[in-house]
């Protein structure tokens, strides 16, 4: 019987070490999605771009080890507060809302970081169609489920027209193509490296559409003390001139905006 009971209390030993272990486990874990020239894997599965590096140079500064789970963009609230990611880091913008709810009020952001803007998209065909936002009425649009992009066409469709969401800001473009939305609206800063190039020749911006500015920053659990942890390693950056250096990398340092509040 003694023995039995040692074997039990060892294994239960075992299940508090472990848990232990995991409580005090020092990885970083970034929700992402497919971002063009911000959050990319190459052909050897290494992540690459701005977001991708900003993200290892805090890590770094933290002594932390980063990994990057790709996510459903419409879910990423709850995949940060069940635990399965720390972070939401992929063109996340703070100065927008959800489903009616400020995003300030869902998350702690960071410092916000970069300066960007929702644009709208169409076939090069028919950019004659779209001169200002009372153009958009009653068509067909497309949006990342749960982005700001989707709240924005949602309210210029109107209730004559139609959404379609996606997982993914690039998947966006395909339905342009295929004719199966009228219009996408993305961020700009993925739509500017899309358009016009490889698959995408047929596609452009409609410029004279000019949406309000938007600013990126991390989002984290209400009450983290991450937040305020890689804020201190985002001022270093800046001050260093480390994230000015990774932004000229992809073509980003004229969007490049640290603000420190």
């Amino acid at each position: 019987m003694k023995k039995i009971l040692c074997l039990v209390l060892a294994a239960l030993m075992c299940v508090l070490v472990f848990a232990s272990c995991k409580k005090e486990d020092n990885t970083l874990t970034c929700g992402v999605t497919i971002f063009e020239n911000m959050n990319e894997q190459d052909e050897n599965g290494n992540w690459t771009g701005f977001e991708s590096e900003f993200a290892m140079e805090v890590g770094k500064l933290l002594d932390m080890e980063v990994e990057f789970q790709i996510i459903d963009w419409s879910q990423k609230y709850s995949e940060l507060n069940s635990g399965k990611i720390d972070c939401i880091w992929n063109g996340f913008t703070a100065n927008s809302s959800d489903d009616g709810v400020e995003r300030k009020d869902l998350v702690d952001f960071s410092y916000t970081y970069m300066l960007n803007q929702q644009c709208i998209v169409v076939k090069k065909d028919n950019l004659g169609a779209y001169k200002t936002e009372a153009d958009l009425a009653g068509k067909k649009a497309v949006a990342e489920g749960g982005s700001a992009g989707a709240a924005y066409a949602k309210e210029a469709i109107g209730d004559n027209g139609s959404l379609i969401t996606t997982t993914a800001q690039i998947n966006a473009f395909t339905e342009i193509k295929a004719g199966t939305s009228d219009f996408a609206v993305v961020d700009i800063l993925l739509a500017q490296n899309i358009c016009g190039t490889g698959d995408y020749t047929d596609l452009a911006i409609v410029e004279s559409i000019v949406l309000d500015a938007e600013y990126y920053a991390i989002g984290f659990k209400k009450g983290s003390e991450l937040t305020a942890k890689v804020n201190e390693a985002i001022k270093t950056l800046n001050d260093n001139g480390k994230l000015l250096e990774i932004a000229k990398k992809y073509g980003l340092e004229n969007s490049l905006k640290v603000t420190i509040e």
